[in-house]
């Protein structure tokens, strides 16, 4: 009963009690914290002040409708567990010191990361494009008189197998509910892969003695020194993750570096990071520090860049 009076049809990607602290200081401990959103699509204009409430939301991301025409709430609640979890150790991890090496700790905030990246929309995105790609793949090559796709067997088998057409016809005709069903079924397993994968890495804290950092409508940074294509899985990427504005946890794979340590940060690097932060957004940089002042940051980051 619980759970269906709790029911919300525009669910959050990313989680409000996460953007309370990248709220505006005045309103930061209030029943309505406000942030200030900035797009990178010149339509939306000026920046925002606004309800986090009204920030990465989408109706129904979470719950597919299912043959019956009824929603399912499985992920949801599964999602809704892990936020109430989280949130009862978010202001240590936000604004306290927390041991990096504590177990619990670890596992707890390797869900949190991992959760956050596979619940976005552009994972929901991907798994429609892929969707018309392999479609696109699979109808170039040859095809029974009937049109279904031959695909052809590896040379082991040497041999050509003919996909089952009422099986094919269903897929190929697989449309937004479909889509939305294997997003959740995706969510839900490559969730624990990517956690454990986390949990490999050397994790690390930056500090700062006043709020600096910013976060995103896609808050989890996945970035490579030396590739161009890459994923979290990707030998020695790192991944920055906000924490609040004066915490950035980052995990990589400078394993012969000391590891579980909070490092002061550096007043030069803080346009970096932001950079890396807004460049990795979907739409919307949040903070709840002044628009310009970030853009000064990141205005002079670029221009000490052009000096070089």
């Amino acid at each position: 009963m619980h759970r269906k009076a709790c029911r919300s049809k525009h669910q959050h990607w990313v989680p409000q009690f996460y953007l309370r602290y990248f709220a505006t200081p005045e309103s930061r401990d209030t029943k309505k914290p406000q942030v200030w959103i900035f797009s990178k699509d010149l339509q939306d204009g000026d920046e925002q002040l606004t309800s986090v409430r009204n920030v990465c939301g989408k109706r129904y991301l979470y719950s597919p409708r299912q043959l019956d025409g009824s929603r399912s709430w499985a992920l949801d609640d599964k999602l809704s567990d892990v936020e109430a979890f989280l949130g009862l150790i978010w202001p240590a991890l936000a604004t306290d010191f927390v041991d990096l090496a504590d177990e619990h700790i670890r596992k707890a905030l390797s869900l949190f990361v991992a959760t956050t990246h596979m619940r976005h929309p552009d994972i929901r995105d991907a798994v429609e494009e892929t969707h018309s790609k392999l479609i696109e793949f699979v109808e170039a090559g040859r095809t029974h008189a009937g049109g279904t796709p031959i695909v052809e067997a590896d040379q082991t088998t040497e041999k050509s197998h003919e996909i089952d057409a009422s099986s094919w016809q269903t897929y190929k005709t697989l449309g937004k509910d479909g889509h939305d069903q294997e997003f959740v079924e995706l969510v839900q397993s490559e969730v624990g892969r990517m956690a454990q994968h986390l949990l490999t890495k050397r994790w690390s804290v930056l500090l700062s003695e006043r709020d600096v950092f910013v976060t995103s409508d896609k808050p989890v940074v996945i970035t490579h020194l030396a590739r161009v294509f890459y994923g979290y899985g990707s030998k020695e990427a790192i991944i920055m993750f906000p924490l609040s504005p004066s915490r950035l946890l980052v995990l990589d794979d400078l394993h012969n570096e000391p590891a579980n340590q909070y490092y002061p940060l550096k007043e030069s690097n803080i346009g970096a990071i932001n950079l890396t932060t807004w460049n990795s957004s979907r739409r919307f940089l949040i903070t709840g520090r002044p628009i310009p002042e970030v853009l000064h940051e990141l205005n002079a980051l670029s221009e000490n860049s052009n000096d070089e």
